[in-house]
């Protein structure tokens, strides 16, 4: 089999990481199967949506810069052609079926330039995963005799450095 014979668009449906693929101007062009799954969306609620339509910040959470740091980082893929990968970040997102809650989670991502035959970037490619359960089995397995109050000092200090980290 040669590389003209692969099937690119059925590669990235069946990818077992998140992927969205997004256009310069950061609307949703596809979304694979796990990316679905992980945020419980349908392709269809996704592909041809802004991307922070769908997944606004938590509004009842005052320190949320998901969002922020999010499209700060598609922007640096944007302008300088290059991969960025983002540390941890917190970002909440709406449940499907009732928009005004927002479930906790936390992520890692990557977001990869897809040139066009210009040379320019065409598309991101955005990579995500889905770190919540680590996060919180962290905070179970690791700070059981640690009070409430600190755990979320300890847990806001660890992110305050992932973002340090983010912007050097």
């Amino acid at each position: 089999m040669t590389a003209s014979e692969i099937d690119y668009t059925a590669v990235f449906a069946t990818l077992p990481s998140p992927c969205l693929m997004l256009g310069t101007d950061l609307v949703t062009a596809a979304a694979n199967q796990a990316f679905c799954e992980v945020t419980g969306r349908s392709r269809a609620e996704l592909v041809g949506q802004y991307l922070f339509d769908v997944f606004p910040d938590n509004p009842a959470d005052p320190e949320a810069d998901g969002l922020e740091t999010l499209k700060a980082s598609l922007h640096r893929v944007l302008s300088s052609g290059q991969t960025d990968h983002m540390a941890l970040q917190k970002y909440d997102i709406p449940v499907a079926d009732d928009p005004e809650v927002f479930k906790e989670r936390w992520w890692t991502a990557i977001n990869v330039p897809v040139l066009g035959p210009d040379g320019k970037v065409a598309w991101i490619l955005h990579r995500s995963e889905d770190m919540t359960d680590a996060v919180r089995t962290r905070r179970t397995a690791y700070l059981p005799s640690v009070s409430p109050g600190r755990e979320a000092a300890m847990e806001a200090e660890l992110y305050a450095r992932a973002r340090q980290l983010q912007q050097s």
